[in-house]
């Protein structure tokens, strides 16, 4: 009766082990990665980033009296209208919807915008520029690291270097309009 007592003791033991061990185990790889982006949410992301640069490009090459504003303005259109192009074409064939609005927050900088004139423009233009491509190179970034679908990974890592490049561009100009 004893010797019954502890086999079950040990046997509830050696149980209690196993299923600490099987909890605990890491392994997810049969658990899908929630936290990863999908084309889906990419194509929607940067297809609205590339509309938001080329209406506030056009703004600019409207509103604005310094032509370095208009300059910047008008190679965000020609640049941003070209990846958006791109971007579209990739969405119909891999049937993924596209926006046909900018987003709230996006359409209130427009508006925004559009009360402004002269250097009070060209000053919060630059800045919308700058945190908009701020914005813009870390979701290309993360669409880098994370997307599964080859063709929009290698379109992000392709765009990625003129994102950095309008960056640079509209930091110098954030600058040179505060002095």
């Amino acid at each position: 009766m004893k010797m019954m007592a502890i086999r079950s003791w040990r046997i509830m033991a050696l149980l209690v082990s196993v299923i600490a061990v099987t909890a605990c185990d890491n392994d997810d790889d049969d658990i899908v990665d929630i936290d990863r982006m999908t084309p889906a949410e990419f194509v929607q992301r940067a297809a609205a980033s590339d509309m938001f640069e080329i209406t506030t490009g056009q703004q600019a090459m409207e509103r604005s009296e310094n032509q370095m504003i208009m300059d910047f303005g008008q190679m965000l259109v020609e640049d941003h209208t070209e990846t958006s192009n791109e971007l579209m074409q990739m969405a119909q064939q891999k049937n993924i919807a596209t926006p046909t609005t900018l987003p709230e927050d996006k359409q209130a900088v427009v508006n925004r915008l559009n009360t402004k004139t002269g250097l009070e423009f060209d000053r919060d233009f630059a800045e919308v520029q700058v945190n908009a491509h701020q914005d813009a190179i870390e979701l290309y970034e993360e669409a880098v690291e994370e997307l599964t679908d080859t063709d929009l990974r290698a379109f992000a890592q392709r765009v990625l270097p003129v994102l950095q490049m309008h960056l640079e561009q509209a930091e110098n100009l954030r600058d040179e309009l505060e002095d």
